[in-house]
């Protein structure tokens, strides 16, 4: 089993009276993900929140092996990520 991190940016948009998913994003670096984040959530409109995370996974299953980290988190996000 080999393992490897995926850092991933996800938006959020409201979609009708609740929150949806919105467009994911995968980035070679944390740092690549969390400035992808930062300058999302500084212009948040349309996109109402955005959550960028770290994720330990195996690479030949795509089985998640650990909790994910969160990298940088702007605007509404679901609880779930949102650390509540």
């Amino acid at each position: 089993m080999s393992s490897g991190k995926l850092y991933i940016v996800q938006q959020f948009e409201k979609q009708g009276g609740r929150l949806g998913a919105g467009r994911v994003m995968q980035f070679k670096t944390a740092e690549e993900a969390r400035s992808r984040a930062d300058r999302d959530g500084d212009r948040l409109g349309i996109v109402v929140g955005v959550v960028a995370v770290e994720q330990t996974v195996d690479l030949d299953t795509g089985e998640i092996l650990e909790e994910p980290i969160i990298l940088a988190r702007h605007g509404t996000v679901p609880d779930e990520v949102a650390g509540n």
